[in-house]
């Protein structure tokens, strides 16, 4: 067995790797799951790319659970819900897909309390390993919880058959991880969520590695796996998603297509992470004593719930107005916010400008793995944009480098200066 270390303290206790490796699962499953029947779960893609040959390999087993290429299967949580009364405590529920059969699967083995089998066939999104799936409730996009996979097995063959887009999506997804860092660094500097060195260390520590060449599948698969383990160990999404995710979300949320198709998660954060990395680089290349005159005065509650109001008209995004009222700040509490910034701002400078590349070298990687890094390569107007990147700032409690700039009263100023 082709078998590669996992970190201690995950959920998930098995993990194999390499070329060819689909012909180990049977084993795996025997040795993981002993006394249960497998059941693949795939789409009709996915069945042809790894169901169909793991099926033959396999024998005794319940008939696959194929749903169709199209339309295309969405991470909804009713499919879920659907899929959990499904699984009897006798199966082991193998996902045969990329990412969102993996979280369908996931979060239906979680509803049924029966641990579960990845088996990818694109390395094209972090959510593997992680602890909870990504899914539409109610039209809104929320990290749903349930365990990791017990079991996962990565065969190099069969992700490197998978689309090219899907390859470059999953590598915008793990170079999203460095602004993500730097989202971090930020919260801790305002006294949010301090940093878990071991968490960190899982993400950060050879990222610089993992990103460095593009068509590295191996090094790229073990660095979307290893923000997994972190999100497993962590309990949530905060070491590998920052506000390039939540620009993300909210343009999903809005069913953002392009020719037709929907955008690849990884294609949406890169977007969002080109913003992001502008937006850190304003604080790094200006003063806190240059920009105190510009800031603008913290906005009355009235004034605040108009914004958010204009900012959320569209109504698909759930329950986001509740989040965005809670994050009110009275205009005291701003100015304590601005003179904390005023004692922080030259340290976290120096660790922003240490975690980040730049914007030039940022997009260098993205287009070196042809990734969109431009609105409109993802179907974005300018309009979409800019209001995707203000609106993002008011949807989770997650403190990121768009509160910072909006509690400093820079936001607007930051945006129309740099995107």
């Amino acid at each position: 067995m082709d078998w590669i270390q996992i970190p201690q303290g995950m959920e998930t206790k098995y993990f194999v790797m390499g070329e060819g490796v689909l012909s180990q699962v049977p084993e795996l499953l025997k040795t993981a799951f002993p006394g249960k029947t497998p059941w693949i779960v795939a789409d009709e893609n996915t069945w042809n790319a790894a169901g169909r040959a793991l099926s033959a390999m396999l024998g005794t087993q319940k008939p696959p659970k194929i749903f169709p290429a199209v339309p295309r299967l969405h991470p909804d949580s009713a499919v879920c819900d659907a899929l959990a009364k499904e699984i009897g405590s006798d199966l082991v529920p193998v996902a045969v897909g990329s990412g969102v059969i993996n979280d369908i699967v996931k979060r239906a083995s979680g509803i049924a309390n029966v641990p579960y089998c990845c088996v990818p066939t694109a390395a094209s999104v972090d959510g593997y390993t992680s602890y909870g799936a990504a899914l539409c409730v109610e039209g809104f996009k929320k990290t749903m919880p349930c365990p990791a996979p017990f079991a996962i097995a990565a065969d190099l063959a069969v992700l490197r058959t998978a689309p090219p887009e899907m390859f470059a999506s999953g590598y915008a997804d793990l170079l999203t991880k460095v602004p993500a860092g730097a989202d971090w660094y930020i919260a801790e500097s305002m006294g949010y969520e301090k940093r878990r060195e071991d968490v960190w260390d899982l993400v950060q520590k050879d990222l610089r590695k993992w990103v460095s060449d593009s068509s590295d599948l191996y090094h790229v698969f073990m660095g979307l796996a290893a923000t997994g383990y972190s999100m497993q160990l962590y309990r949530e999404s905060r070491p590998a998603s920052g506000a390039e995710h939540l620009m993300s979300h909210i343009w999903e949320m809005e069913n953002l297509t392009f020719r037709g198709e929907d955008v690849s998660h990884g294609f949406k954060v890169a977007v969002g992470t080109m913003a992001s990395v502008k937006l850190m680089f304003y604080i790094i290349r200006h003063s806190f004593e240059e920009l105190c005159p510009l800031m603008e005065k913290p906005e009355t509650l009235p004034e605040y719930e108009k914004r958010v109001d204009s900012l959320l008209v569209k109504g698909c995004y759930g329950p986001a107005k509740s989040v965005a009222m809670e994050k009110f700040l009275p205009p005291d509490a701003v100015e304590a916010r601005r003179k904390r910034m005023g004692e922080v701002w030259s340290t976290l400078q120096k660790d922003l400008e240490r975690q980040l590349f730049t914007a030039e070298e940022t997009e260098a990687l993205l287009k070196k793995a042809h990734v969109p890094v431009l609105p409109e390569e993802i179907g974005l107007t300018r309009e979409q944009y800019l209001h995707g990147v203000f609106a993002s700032q008011l949807i989770r409690k997650r403190y990121t480098v768009l509160d910072f700039l909006y509690e400093a009263g820079l936001l607007k100023r930051a945006v129309s200066e740099v995107l």
